[in-house]
């Protein structure tokens, strides 16, 4: 049984049992019994099913929204927000579910050549605390349209969300008269992640989370042949330039590294401003930091509030520490909540940093916390340096007004996702992943085809020949 607290006081909310291994068993016997049925649903019909589970959690989302709030400490309007493009990811796959195509290949000969796209079978879903309830619906939503049967399991810390969304899915296949093994929502700790991945009956692992669990899941699933997708952390650059929208790139460098109190492996942590228009920019973005109430999420005028889990929490505290050790400065830092009622809270104060020295973990590592870090460069070569001094490679921001600079930047930063003059807009229809230590893979748009089904070819001999006749010469045999 896990006991699952509010990050806001700190207080339990709930208690959930947790998956034992017979339970997990039986659940990947039962995906691997339903997982023909569901396959031999129509797509059409798989289809109208995902839009109909997107309507019931539509007239939930106000419910699932204060739950999420209550569960991760994020304020009402972002925890709506997610609960809309939850709704948004079934109803984009439930139109999706038939376009699944395969391609005709006009191969010499006379040879009907064609491909088709098959489901893999039993698909493994792992998504970390930060953003349950989206994240539960971009792992089970595609895998159900393409043919998939879904095991999904949630954070230890944060479940509460994805239990419902699994009991609202479950509600809608079991009325259309469907095994209830399609889908399955597994709470549990890592363990649980762990046996899942290395089970055989696992045919495709897509895991969120970070990039301290990546080597394992990857090898786990790689014992018994299974890809995996890994979508890993960030250590994110935004990229100011003098001749910039500064106003429209000091607010979206703000959300981008205080939003959802910088737990996103989008969070653009590393801010390179050239240095003409250094100084006036740090100025401003101080002044907003300074200015940032943080505290309880749910009450008006409150915009950062607690970090998600307790170990998060002391783990940015640790970070904050450890840079001042190594010398970097404090620029700006906000107050945190004087309530009482708050003081068992798991809060950490939005901080920017300049001065970090090079070697310091503040610049190399993902702190998941609210904690940006500012240098400035001369020109654009030494920007791009700059952005490259990482492992990671998951986002970047650029913001210029000379279009020529943008194209060449976006083409030049080795990261999955580049916004110009812009910052964290996503969606379904885009492919989204990393390189380097952000991982391998890419969910959303045409990739997710390509992620939850394989390619089979078929060659048809359409001349007629008995079985016993030879096959005349193809030049495209060696």
């Amino acid at each position: 049984m896990t006991t699952v607290r509010t990050p806001i006081t700190g207080v339990p909310i709930a208690q959930v049992p947790d998956t034992d291994d017979a339970a997990r068993d039986a659940a990947l016997a039962a995906a691997a019994a339903a997982a023909g049925a569901w396959r031999d649903v129509p797509a059409a019909q798989r289809g109208r099913l995902l839009v109909e589970v997107a309507r019931r959690m539509r007239a939930r989302a106000d419910e699932v929204a204060g739950l999420e709030t209550l569960n991760t400490g994020k304020p009402p309007a972002d925890t709506r927000r997610e609960a809309e493009r939850a709704a948004a990811c079934f109803e984009y796959y439930g139109g999706y579910a038939d376009k699944a195509l395969g391609t005709v290949i006009p191969v010499p000969g006379p040879l009907h050549t064609y491909t088709l796209r098959e489901p893999y079978g039993v698909v493994v879903g792992i998504v970390p605390w930060n953003v349950p309830y989206f994240f539960a619906a971009k792992k089970i939503a595609p895998a159900l349209a393409f043919g998939n049967v879904a095991v999904l399991k949630p954070a230890a810390e944060t479940p509460l969300t994805a239990i419902i969304l699994g009991e609202i899915v479950a509600g809608v296949l079991a009325e259309a008269g469907l095994p209830s093994g399609i889908c399955q929502v597994l709470p549990g700790g890592a363990d649980l992640g762990a046996a899942l991945v290395a089970d055989p009956r696992t045919s495709l692992v897509v895991f969120t989370g970070s990039e301290r669990a990546d080597a394992a899941v990857g090898a786990a699933a790689a014992a018994h042949f299974a890809p995996a997708t890994l979508e890993l952390g960030g250590k994110s650059p935004q990229l100011v330039f003098a001749d910039a929208d500064l106003d429209a790139a000091a607010t979206a460098v703000m959300n981008g590294f205080v939003g959802s109190c910088g737990q996103m492996c989008i969070a653009g942590s590393r801010l390179l401003v050239q240095r003409e228009v250094y100084p006036r920019f740090l100025g401003e973005l101080g002044r907003r930091v300074r200015a940032l109430r943080v505290g309880d999420p749910r009450r008006p005028g409150v915009e950062v509030g607690p970090q998600a889990t307790a170990a998060q929490a002391e783990r940015t505290r640790a970070h904050l520490r450890t840079g001042i050790e190594a010398g970097a400065i404090v620029l700006a830092q906000a107050g945190l909540p004087q309530e009482p009622e708050l003081r068992d809270g798991w809060w950490v104060p939005p901080t920017i940093f300049t001065d970090v020295p090079a070697d310091a973990a503040l610049l190399s590592e993902e702190i998941f916390g609210p904690v940006l870090c500012a240098e400035p460069f001369a020109d654009e070569d030494e920007a791009l340096a700059l952005a490259h001094r990482t492992r990671f490679g998951l986002a970047a921001g650029v913001w210029t007004g000379d279009t020529a600079r943008a194209h060449r930047l976006a083409a030049a930063l080795r990261v999955g996702t580049v916004w110009v003059n812009t910052y964290r807009v996503l969606s379904d229809m885009v492919p989204f992943g990393g390189v380097g230590s952000s991982g391998y893979g890419r969910e959303g748009g045409t990739d997710a085809v390509g992620l939850y089904t394989w390619t089979k070819s078929v060659w048809v001999d359409t001349a007629g020949r008995r079985p016993d006749m030879p096959i005349p010469a193809n030049p495209l045999t060696p």
